[in-house]
């Protein structure tokens, strides 16, 4: 059993934790204010350029032949094709299971697809998911994209756009996934698996419900231009988005992590003082005792 000695330096090792956590729970709420903000105003924004893009696909006079686009439309049409396959995760720990989450799902989602792919070439923006991926030899490694880790800025994911783009163009890959966290709330961040490379047109049915709602469009200076162009912005403003939920999910589960950790911390001590207490009482009582006995003893002696 620990002396009260040692007890009392827990208790003082517990609290300095608790402050700790304390302090790391207050740094993260402040970011995941300014990260939520973010996420929740380009969200819009990122969707309906998607969806512009969508129905700009649609429009009969599109004749534009590019590599990024897969007219087929279907996932069959890539059997037997190389992918690469995008990581998200965090730079650092401490954030519960926000980077084990998206690891399982990448784990498992490559053990029921693989066979679809003659190749599955793994990259990771994230050092949590570089260190995991980079201690297993049965992956294929790709690039670590380190340059674009840390604060998220629209010129990161857009020169990482540029990058993904280019080498699909010079055919170092045939298709590109991405797995993530997608931001729900402070204590939920769903692992989402998504198409980025090539850019599949939604269904026949779809494809016209888009374009009834929008109605009769006319396109200057002419429709190729314009979805050239569009096609520039788009995998810029998924990827920004994409980063953007990643790093709001990332703050929310290091605030509820660190919450959790404070509580924790505050039980314990509180059963840490207990028992102190009890152990001193009791020291305090054999004492006593002590100097009773003693006491008698002098006297029956005298």
């Amino acid at each position: 059993m620990p002396s009260t000695k040692d007890l009392k330096k827990r208790i003082g090792s517990v609290v300095n934790t608790r402050q700790t956590t304390k302090a790391m729970k207050m740094v993260s709420a402040a970011k995941l204010r300014r990260a939520q903000d973010a996420i929740l105003s380009n969200r819009p924004f990122a969707k309906q350029v998607g969806s512009l893009v969508e129905h700009m696909l649609g429009v009969p006079e599109i004749t534009l032949t590019s590599n990024l686009l897969d007219r087929d439309g279907t996932t069959a049409a890539m059997e037997g094709k190389r992918l690469l396959l995008i990581i998200v995760t965090s730079d650092r720990g401490l954030c519960a299971g926000f980077n084990a989450n998206v690891i399982k799902t990448a784990v498992r989602w490559m053990k029921e697809n693989s066979k679809h792919y003659s190749e599955i070439t793994l990259s990771t923006l994230g050092k949590r998911g570089n260190d995991f991926f980079r201690s297993r030899k049965q992956y294929k490694l790709g690039e670590y994209f380190d340059q674009y880790g840390g604060k998220v800025t629209f010129k990161k994911a857009s020169d990482l756009a540029k990058h993904l783009v280019g080498g699909f163009n010079d055919g170092q890959y045939d298709e590109v996934k991405i797995i993530y966290n997608e931001f729900k709330n402070a204590v939920l961040q769903t692992p989402v698996v998504e198409d980025y490379l090539p850019l599949r047109p939604k269904p026949a049915e779809k494809a016209t419900e888009s374009s009834e709602t929008m109605g009769t469009t006319i396109v200057k200076p002419n429709a190729d231009e314009v979805l050239a162009a569009l096609l520039q912005k788009h995998f810029s403003i998924q990827i920004f988005r994409i980063m953007l939920e990643s790093q709001a999910g990332e703050h929310g589960a290091r605030m509820s992590a660190m919450e959790n950790a404070t509580k924790n911390a505050s039980e314990m001590i509180k059963k840490l003082t207990i028992q102190y207490n009890k152990q001193r009482q009791a020291g305090i009582t054999k004492e006593l005792l002590e100097i009773i006995a003693g006491s008698e003893s002098a006297k029956a002696q005298a």
